[in-house]
């Protein structure tokens, strides 16, 4: 990083004027939505409610990460309007992120999201507590996935309002459609993995890496940084670097979140802890721990992951034999190695300098910080 980085209270400064447009603009949007919905019956309306709840508490990792790959492109800080685009983009990022997770909770039965109740589980308490007909978690389920197919929707609409230059407002819509495509491909192929039917990778790790790169670093990382770029003018070499950049952050920034279900701090991260290894997560960290774990190890694992009754002694015992195993160490390794590569990235980018560079950077070491995790 230069000499003349700025200051993490510029960096912070700068974040939040983005996180503040980015929060009225989706405020005014979902006030549309909810005034267009009130003309269909009151009941639908109570949806833009539970979205709007949804919402708050989100880290904003993705339209921060947005914003950071606009001001990349420009070299300096954002102008007003420039800020307002990048802004909308994020904003309607957030919206794809807050259905991809609705969706994904009920497809690996989580019960709790951001150290709230999910929004299924939310749902279906509601229906008990009204005494509504049929089946509660049924009713749960079904809401869950009405209300994120509404989100997914609404994120168009909000993409299809960004303004600026013609040829860069497509090429930010490409990277935006690339986002949605690509982050659905990659939950099928994690869901065809844990049934044992991702046969192209044979490897279970390497199998785990293909779900990772699909899955989480398109609409993590990867794509949010070129969308942000991408519309701020960005050209192919900055781009090509962005993506590098992109793919060793967003690896490790879910191979740090497959961690947290085994060695981190419920209340700090909002997930259960040993709610991966309930819902049969097939993740490098299992894989690794299978491949060392001795006939005793073996038996536990088969006994234990992806068994939702499971005893809570044999979890702790799982966990244990990460640890013991030296899987949870090797996994901790690979993350400071990819932090490193991606540090390494922009250095040698000479066309990445100033607050992009900086921000950036910031961003890495939040989502790749390991050493604060107890191991």
């Amino acid at each position: 990083m230069t000499a003349s980085a700025p200051s993490s209270a510029v960096l912070s400064a700068l974040e939040q004027q983005m996180v503040q447009q980015a929060d009225r603009i989706t405020r005014e949007a979902l006030a549309a939505r909810s005034e267009h919905l009130a003309g269909i019956a009151p009941e639908a309306a109570a949806l833009v409610d539970d979205l709007g709840t949804y919402l708050e508490g989100g880290k904003l990792l993705r339209p921060r990460l947005c914003f950071w790959g606009g001001v990349t492109a420009l070299g300096r800080e954002a102008h007003p309007d420039e800020l307002d685009q990048l802004a909308r983009c994020g904003a309607a990022i957030e919206l794809v992120q807050a259905a991809a997770l609705m969706h994904d909770d009920v497809i690996d039965h989580s019960p709790v999201r951001r150290g709230r109740p999910a929004l299924h589980v939310q749902a279906a308490q509601r229906h008990r507590a009204a005494s509504l007909r049929g089946d509660a978690e049924e009713f749960g389920i079904a809401v869950a996935i009405v209300l994120g197919d509404l989100a997914l929707s609404w994120s168009e609409q909000l993409a299809s309002e960004i303004t600026g230059d013609a040829d860069a407002v497509a090429r930010a819509r490409a990277e935006f459609d690339a986002l949605r495509t690509e982050v659905m491909s990659g939950q099928y192929l994690d869901i065809l993995h844990q049934a044992a039917g991702l046969g192209s990778v044979e490897d279970p790790e390497q199998a785990a890496l293909a779900v990772i790169r699909w899955k989480t670093v398109p609409y993590s990382v990867l794509r949010p940084v070129r969308m942000g770029a991408a519309l701020m003018g960005a050209e192919a070499p900055l781009l090509d670097a962005l993506s590098a950049w992109s793919i060793e952050v967003g690896t490790a920034f879910q191979l740090r979140d497959d961690l947290l279900s085994v060695i981190g701090d419920q209340d700090s991260t909002g997930k259960p802890v040993g709610g991966d290894i309930l819902e049969g997560k097939r993740t490098a960290l299992l894989a690794r721990t299978e491949q060392a774990a001795d006939a005793a190890g073996r038996q536990l694992l088969e006994r234990t992951v992806g068994q939702a009754d499971a005893d809570p002694e044999d979890i702790l015992a799982v966990h244990e034999l990460m640890r013991a195993t030296g899987a949870v160490a090797s996994v901790a390794t690979d993350i400071r190695a990819r932090a490193s590569r991606a540090r390494e990235i922009l250095q040698g980018a000479g066309a990445i300098d100033g607050p992009g560079l900086a921000g950036l950077q910031r961003m890495a070491d939040l989502a790749t910080d390991v050493d604060a995790l107890s191991a």
